[in-house]
């Protein structure tokens, strides 16, 4: 979760990588895959259409190639559509092996702010969608990679079953193999009956918004936000 940036001032929007990092981890704000070369600032708002907020900390999230070059130059109106940084995104989407849908438990208004998001970045690519425009191109490889982190969730997951819950055995998932292969929803999602992993995976993944979930681990509303 990122502070208010009080007090930070930056010659070049590059130069607010490191305190982005330290923030809220080397993944990308918007699909969760760990960025592990040539992390990018990402703008919010586009600066060649809002030049006065290209050095604001506000405007600052961190994006992977494919999220930030989809995103491009699109316009954004916070006011009709969720954002990871302002509300609970985790909360408003459901996950599967490698595919992202809205959640069906939403009301019709969050459902609408959650799948403008999932639009604006194209979360939603898959090869077998119908229309071209939802299939992701060579390069964007997002899907595959959700699926690679899915089965692999799963093992770890009945690994720690058949280990009795051994706790050991769990903190070298939340702590190092959850955050080496990235997409926190994806583990919080397959680890959703186990909420001593839950917890863990909220502690372990820097900038989670830890008053996103209850003491069980489960989503509840951003306080201040609208999922």
């Amino acid at each position: 979760m990122k502070d208010d940036g009080a007090g930070r001032v930056y010659e070049e929007y590059q130069d607010a990588l490191d305190d982005l990092a330290d923030q809220i981890g080397l993944f990308c704000s918007y699909c969760e895959m760990p960025i592990k070369n040539a992390p990018e600032v990402e703008h919010v708002q586009p600066k060649s259409l809002e030049p006065d907020l290209a050095l604001e900390w506000s405007n600052f999230l961190l994006g992977c190639k494919s999220c930030n070059s989809t995103k491009g130059n699109t316009p954004v109106n916070l006011k009709v559509i969720a954002f990871p940084d302002t509300d609970n995104t985790f909360r408003g989407l459901s996950y599967n092996r490698d595919r992202i849908e809205v959640s069906n438990s939403l009301g019709e208004d969050q459902a609408a702010l959650m799948g403008r998001i999932v639009r604006l970045v194209k979360l939603h690519r898959h090869p077998h969608e119908l229309q071209p425009r939802d299939r992701p191109t060579r390069r964007d490889r997002r899907y595959k990679f959700r699926g690679e982190a899915w089965i692999l969730a799963e093992e770890m997951k009945q690994t720690y079953v058949d280990s009795g819950h051994d706790s050991t055995i769990g903190k070298l998932i939340t702590d190092k193999l959850a955050l080496e292969k990235g997409f926190f929803s994806i583990w919080m999602t397959v680890f959703s009956d186990h909420p001593e992993m839950l917890n863990g995976f909220i502690k372990s993944f820097p900038g989670t918004a830890q008053n996103c979930f209850d003491a069980e681990g489960a989503a509840r509303p951003r306080p201040g936000g609208r999922i």
